[in-house]
């Protein structure tokens, strides 16, 4: 089938051109709304800004077609192969994207608001500034991808694979985290306020400046962490693992830490004041010019812990 006749039968009506090869078709702005394309194959051919609304895309080979701009919201695109596709300002609002392929897919400022990513592969995807508000990326690959300043607030990225990840800037304000990999993830400057990170592995990762005013992080592997100058006011760290962490300058005010292990951990100039420290472990911890006001140290294991005139 060629490109013509598909728009010939679809201007007739028809709407079903499953498993049909369409590689390299040159389709910029047509409108194929509520097509089926189940299986089809359009490698290589051109989308860009198409409309697709509602079109059933299940299964298709989309690797390296262009669908810049193109609007594909509410489409159905499970198991699609999209690897090194560009997508860049597409409209995928709403989509269902179940266990696709979009390994180095181009999704620069695309709107992914509300759609399914459950169990996609987005491994070195380009999403900088892109919406995902709201989306679901429940055990998402996302492996080096890049996310800087994207819109991840109340997304739901449990048990997601974040490692290496470039997340500088981005919004996952109430965003959920639950156990996801974050190991050697950039999240400088991010804004995390009330996200749920609990069990997740942040070890090696770099928060640098990030806002997690009130944001749970129970549990989660902290260790080698950089948390420089982060604001971490009423966040809740039990029995969190922030060994060797660098909290250099980070405010703890009112924060929960009970049970923590900070062995190591570099607090200098940090503000713990009204913190919570019951059985804190601060084994060989820097705490030179720290904060501590009214703050308990009953049961806090400070065993060679370097400490200067600035606490109390």
């Amino acid at each position: 089938m060629d490109t013509e006749d598909l728009l010939r039968r679809y201007a007739l009506g028809e709407r079903d051109f499953h498993t049909a090869d369409l590689s390299g078709a040159q389709l910029q702005r047509v409108d194929l709304s509520g097509v089926a394309l189940r299986k089809a194959i359009l490698f290589d051919a051109d989308l860009s800004e198409a409309n697709l609304v509602g079109a059933d895309l299940n299964g298709v080979v989309l690797r390296q077609a262009n669908l810049r701009g193109a609007n594909l919201s509410g489409a159905h695109l499970v198991g699609t192969e999209l690897s090194e596709a560009v997508l860049n300002q597409a409209d995928l609002s709403g989509a269902m994207l179940w266990k696709s392929v979009l390994r180095k897919a181009n999704l620069c400022e695309a709107n992914l608001s509300r759609a399914n990513l459950h169990e996609a592969n987005l491994i070195g995807a380009n999403l900088r500034g892109a919406n995902l508000s709201g989306a679901n990326l429940n055990e998402a690959n996302l492996i080096q991808a890049e996310l800087t300043e994207a819109n991840l607030s109340r997304a739901n990225l449990s048990s997601a694979k974040l490692s290496r990840a470039v997340l500088r800037g981005a919004n996952l304000e109430r965003a959920e985290l639950t156990k996801s990999v974050l190991v050697g993830a950039d999240l400088s400057w991010a804004h995390l306020e009330g996200a749920n990170l609990t069990g997740s592995n942040l070890s090696d990762a770099n928060l640098t400046e990030a806002n997690l005013i009130g944001t749970n992080l129970s549990w989660a592997n902290l260790c080698d962490a950089k948390l420089i100058l982060a604001v971490l006011r009423g966040a809740y760290l039990e029995r969190a693992e922030l060994i060797k962490a660098n909290l250099t300058e980070a405010d703890l005010s009112w924060a929960n830490l009970d049970g923590a292990n900070l062995s190591g951990a570099n607090l200098s100039r940090a503000i713990l004041t009204q913190v919570t420290l019951g059985s804190v472990v601060l084994r060989g911890a820097v705490l030179v010019d720290t904060k501590l006001s009214q703050v308990k140290l009953d049961q806090v294991d400070l065993n060679w812990a370097t400490m200067s005139n600035g606490h109390g």
